[in-house]
């Protein structure tokens, strides 16, 4: 399956509709079903002096078919292409734009951009070390899932009314994987394959038993069963003389 992750197919893609009110990924570079034309998604929050209030979150379209493992020395590199527009006032409930990664609902990396420029496109690069909480992910609840927050004034058009050449409220774009102005949305894994389980074979010794283990005294009880029997033969064979 071409959108399941694996050692030869690492990276995630992403996707969604016009408005980001739907936003999806998977391993396909050419699954770009369903996805906007414009190969991406724009929030647009209209309105005289309006915030810009942005809480968007990614998921995967379908379950990992099995578990995931990435190589504890590897490093995730994460990059999206974005564009804000919003108002250069500072007020103090602003926030600057954060990515946030989850491993299904545990919350795993963050990190604020406070440095975008307005009205520009922005290549995001995100490299992320590999620790113990995302060196494996369980298949059907560890899928990683990507959030985006953001709050920040919007523009105020003072009584005149918005149009082109005047804006108001403020935009946050998403570009996705099947955009044609060379910005990258996507995260790389470094998947490897899965650990063997190598199980250690002890041998046998006295009162073990396969599967069971060792039961206290069991060794010396048959040691005892065995002499009674063998005494029981010998008399029976003497009574026979």
């Amino acid at each position: 399956d071409p959108e399941q992750p694996s050692t030869v197919n690492p990276v995630l893609y992403f996707w969604g509709n016009e408005d980001i009110t739907e936003c999806w990924q998977h391993f396909d570079a050419e699954g770009s079903e369903g996805s906007a034309e414009d190969g991406y998604g724009e929030e647009i929050d209209g309105g005289d002096s309006q915030r810009l209030e942005v809480s968007i979150t990614c998921e995967m379209r379908d379950d990992f078919k099995e578990d995931i493992f990435l190589n504890p020395n590897g490093k995730i590199m994460i990059e999206f292409g974005v564009r804000v527009d919003h108002a250069e006032t500072e007020e103090e409930e602003d926030e600057d734009l954060s990515i946030t990664l989850m491993k299904g609902n545990l919350e795993v990396a963050h990190k604020e951009f406070p440095d975008l420029t307005t009205d520009e496109d922005e290549q995001i690069i995100w490299e992320l070390d590999v620790d113990e909480n995302t060196t494996r992910w369980n298949s059907s609840g560890d899928e990683p899932r990507i959030k985006f927050e953001m709050s920040k004034p919007g523009w105020v058009a003072y009584g005149t009314p918005c149009d082109v050449a005047l804006r108001c409220g403020g935009s946050f774009r998403l570009y996705y994987a099947n955009n044609q102005d060379g910005m990258r949305s996507q995260i790389q894994f470094p998947i490897v394959d899965a650990p063997e389980v190598v199980e250690d074979e002890e041998p046998e010794e006295d009162g073990v038993i396969p599967g069971v283990g060792s039961l206290p005294g069991f060794g010396l009880l048959s040691g005892l069963g065995a002499l009674a029997l063998a005494s029981a033969a010998m008399r029976t064979k003497s009574s026979d003389h």
